[in-house]
């Protein structure tokens, strides 16, 4: 089965992303629509990927509605995918949306209806939790073999939006458009990480969202404190003045510990204490660097995922609730920031 792609939206990250991992992956996905607002846009991504029977088309409202499409992806920027989503849902196509699902939890909301009430799938693209670093770390954590744990963190960090999207950055830093700035931007990506490696709900959040470096209207960097609903603590950075780029995680567990680091030489690393009356806390019992499944990037897994969850009738585990509770995170911590105290999670 080859289902019909369009994809709306023909900047960076379908560039980098969609695009790429579509086309190799030509026996299952046809690229049947690029949609952007600015034709020379999408004509250049056909000619960069030999698109050859793909069609430009302009108004996104005509190719959520053609027959000829199952799937559209949803590449544009963050105050525009409710809109875009709801309506390819109301269509019936399942819908691939980049993170953040939205900027607020009813928009998020309004997406999950939509995709559950016309029967079809919602998924994010949420792309830290398909790393094989961090496939392997879910293993290590699922297995038990940390004890019960009790602290988790996480921090992701890179040079700014400019950086990634090479200038052409411009709605990142127009809070109507993008919702605010690297909490928003990547801080969805490691608050989803944790979340989902911790497997558990965080209640409570107490943040410091600060404009540090960049001569913008919205932060560049941001530290949320997590309490999590069996009392384990956690910890969130997110940085657009990070130089190089980083993603690390710590658990510390009662039986061991273990950190991940992406791109390094061995990204992660579990250790198991001795533990028992009478014995050295300190003493360690295994050190275990667990190997990675794939080479694949979290891309290539998010997108091929996806499409398979489309063909194999599977909810995709990234699910339109899934990224609503990752966004009811975030926006606890800019209201923290605003009242300087813990808020709740809604």
């Amino acid at each position: 089965m080859t289902l019909r792609v369009a994809v709306i939206g023909c900047g960076k990250i379908a560039e980098r992303a969609s695009l790429p991992n579509l086309v190799n992956y030509k026996d299952k996905a046809e690229v049947k629509v690029l949609c952007d607002i600015d034709e020379s846009r999408a004509r250049a991504l056909k000619d960069k990927f030999s698109l050859s029977g793909a069609e430009i088309e302009k108004n996104w409202k005509k190719v959520v509605k053609r027959k000829d499409i199952d799937v559209v992806f949803v590449d544009t920027p963050n105050y525009l995918h409710e809109e875009m989503a709801v309506a390819a849902c109301k269509h019936k196509k399942h819908v691939l949306v980049e993170k953040p699902i939205a900027i607020f939890t009813k928009s998020a909301d309004k997406m999950a209806r939509a995709a559950a009430k016309n029967g079809v799938y919602l998924m994010v693209e949420q792309t830290q939790r398909f790393d094989p670093v961090h496939q392997a770390a879910k293993k290590v954590l699922d297995s038990g073999i940390l004890g019960k744990v009790h602290n988790i963190r996480g921090r992701i960090g890179h040079a700014g939006p400019e950086y990634w999207s090479e200038g052409k950055a411009h709605w990142f830093y127009d809070k109507k458009k993008s919702g605010g700035g690297a909490m928003i931007d990547i801080g969805v990506h490691i608050t989803d990480l944790i979340r989902w490696l911790a497997g558990k709900k965080v209640t409570e959040v107490f943040a410091t969202i600060r404009t540090i470096e960049k001569d913008v209207q919205v932060d560049d960097n941001a530290t949320v404190l997590l309490k999590f609903e069996d009392g384990t603590k956690g910890e969130i950075e997110c940085s657009w003045t990070t130089r190089p780029y980083e993603v690390t995680t710590s658990v510390y567990g009662s039986k061991g510990k273990m950190m991940t680091s992406i791109g390094t030489e061995k990204p992660i690393k579990v250790v198991v204490a001795k533990t028992g009356k009478g014995e050295d806390p300190n003493c360690i019992l295994e050190e275990i660097y667990p190997e990675l499944e794939s080479t694949a990037s979290g891309w290539e897994n998010a997108v091929h995922y996806f499409i398979d969850c489309v063909i194999d009738k599977k909810k995709p585990f990234v699910s339109g609730e899934e990224g609503r509770a990752t966004m009811a995170v975030i926006n606890a911590a800019y209201e923290s920031n605003a009242k300087g105290k813990w808020v709740k999670v809604r």
